[in-house]
């Protein structure tokens, strides 16, 4: 065995000289071929081999262009030479270099996977063959590189390098099908890991630290995942982790909590070193057979289970979230079509003055009148309007409705009555609120002045500067904004002064103990003394008996609602004139 003056096994570096595996036992031919190409302007780097083992040991050790065999030697063929290279796995032209072939050796030969036969001393023909599989090895490379990027793309997440879900979910069922053809009891357990409020992050710093949040947040995840875990960004700000041989609860619980701690470090890319929190859901696998998008939504049930429970935390799922998930689908799809078929009712609960206890305003609330589950109160499928995009639409009637019922109230002679409605938090949050708002006061005639919308502490003051703006533009209109549930969130002075409300509701946590608890009076007296100092109208929620009442009384309440004045109801069953029962 020879190699060319100078040539190393060590591969060559890129050019225009070619690479050629000479495989010949005459060392005076590989010679003549490189001496010849040179004549006609082509430098060869070559080696020259002549038997199995060393041909072997050739194409593992260095990078070639072209092999060119002879089709004859003492103990070693061309179809053995060819089939060395074909169970290297290495994709190179294979050409037929022989004295002593005929035509139809070499066509035979070209069957069996050579790409072309040259008879030696023809060397015009040899160079014009090498150069054309050059381009031709060239044009593979270049179709095998896009066609290893298309994998890449379909499989792998472009911005974490991670897997994607579909390439997650193929694995993940590839290890199942594999356990199942092995008999094998492995379990394995699959967690899905999402960050709380990650939206913060975009809308605060912008899209691009939102990006360089995630990829660092992938790399931690690389560095914090088992080795024999499988890893992947699902979407968003949601990644997936499959861990096979993992099937104790409080070993799953356990690596779901260094998750967990994962976002808790300073991400250098947002300025002030931000931390985020997150969620994560469980999923156990058994040795039952599971498919693999089963297991994942078995997880992201759990995930929803953490996030309804406040973020933050770890939760494994558990059949009875199964059966509860199943019951939200079947609800989520009576509810797409519930506007349709005219399912949606309105009750109404009187608000009254509290010296009074006249009504002098109503409280809208939702109710969905079901087919099948009878009448459903707002806490049951106002979350789940919430989740889909439905709140949209359904807010929009809700408005139109409470206003036409609104006029008319008023044409039956109870002029100045107000009207309360309800915004949820991703109502306030979605571009199309103040069109609705406008909308349903044209259409039905309805005194802006007359309408008061209700909106959380927590909806605010996710973002109080876009808060701000958004209620003055609704504030234009002539309406009142009121702050509900007050007392259960932030209850700042500072928010309530940068805000432009005009009325708070106490929430009835607070009035439920106030005549036998001396700190929740103490609360709702602060309360009161705060807002009127601001000049803001207060609304005590949740007045039940007449101990509450006189206590509010006292302390100056401007308005009670409660039981004690009436169950919310339909339109023409609402009551007006004096609501208090008898003491």
């Amino acid at each position: 065995m020879r190699s060319a003056p100078g040539d190393a096994l060590a591969m060559p570096e890129r050019g225009s000289t070619p690479r050629v595996l000479i495989v010949d036992d005459c060392e005076d031919d590989a010679l003549r071929v490189e001496a010849e190409l040179a004549r006609r302007g082509m430098r060869l780097s070559w080696m020259r081999v002549d038997n199995a083992i060393d041909m072997a040991a050739a194409l593992a050790t260095t990078a070639w262009d072209l092999v060119l065999c002879d089709h004859t030697l003492r103990a070693f063929d061309c179809r053995r030479a060819l089939t060395v290279l074909q169970r290297s796995g290495r994709d190179l032209p294979f050409i037929l270099h022989s004295g002593r072939m005929t035509p139809s050796e070499g066509v035979g030969a070209m069957y069996e996977g050579a790409r072309d036969f040259v008879v030696k001393g023809d060397h015009a023909r040899l160079l014009a063959v090498i150069e054309r599989e050059l381009l031709a090895q060239a044009d593979r490379a270049a179709v095998r590189r896009a066609e290893d990027r298309i994998r890449e793309l379909s499989l792998f997440d472009g911005l974490s390098q991670l897997s994607n879900q579909a390439h997650f979910c193929a694995r993940v069922a590839d290890w199942l099908a594999c356990r199942e053809r092995s008999g094998r009891n492995t379990g394995a357990t699959l967690i899905v890991f999402d960050l709380d409020r990650f939206m913060r992050v975009n809308v605060g710093f912008g899209y691009e630290v939102g990006t360089e949040v995630l990829r660092e947040l992938g790399r931690r995840l690389v560095e914090v995942v088992p080795p024999s875990a499988m890893l992947a960004r699902l979407c968003g700000d949601r990644f997936g982790v499959f861990v096979p041989g993992v099937v104790d609860e409080g070993q799953a619980e356990l690596l779901a909590r260094c998750l967990l701690r994962v976002p808790e470090r300073p991400f250098a890319s947002v300025p002030g070193g931000l931390t985020l929190n997150a969620s994560v859901g469980v999923a156990l696998l058994d040795a039952g057979h599971v498919p693999a998008v089963d297991a994942l939504m078995q997880a992201e049930v759990a995930l929803a289970e953490a996030k309804r429970a406040g973020g933050n935390c770890v939760r494994i799922h558990r059949e009875a979230q199964s059966r509860a998930s199943a019951f939200a689908l079947a609800l989520e799809r009576d509810l797409r079509s519930a506007l349709a078929r005219n399912e949606l009712r309105l009750h109404y609960q009187p608000i009254v003055g509290a010296a009074s206890c006249h009504a002098r305003g109503a409280e809208a609330l939702l109710r969905w009148q079901h087919p099948v589950h009878g009448l459903l109160g707002p806490d049951r499928f106002i979350a789940l309007a919430d989740e889909t995009g439905l709140i949209a639409d359904i807010g929009a009637w809700v408005l139109a409705e409470a206003c036409m019922q609104g006029k008319r109230w008023h044409r039956a002679g109870l002029a100045d009555f107000e009207m309360s409605v309800n915004v949820s938090a991703v109502q306030f949050v979605q571009p199309g609120l103040y069109a609705q708002v406008e909308a349903a006061l044209a259409r039905s005639g309805f005194p802006a002045s007359c309408l008061v919308l209700e909106i959380t502490e927590s909806s605010l003051m996710s973002d109080c500067e876009h808060a701000a703006r958004c209620l003055r533009a609704l504030k234009a209109l002539g309406l009142r904004i009121a702050i509900d549930d007050f007392g259960t969130g932030y209850s700042s002075l500072a928010y309530l002064r940068r805000l432009p409300i005009d009325v708070i509701k106490i929430d009835r946590a607070l009035v439920s103990d106030v005549d036998r608890d001396d700190d929740a009076s103490a609360i709702v007296r602060a309360a009161l003394a705060m807002a009127h100092s601001l000049r803001l109208r207060v609304v005590a929620e949740g007045v039940e008996t007449a101990a509450q009442e006189i206590l509010l009384q006292a302390s100056h309440c401007d308005a009670l609602q409660g039981f004690r004045y009436g169950r919310p109801l339909v339109a023409d069953a609402f009551r007006f004139g004096s609501l208090t029962p008898d003491r």
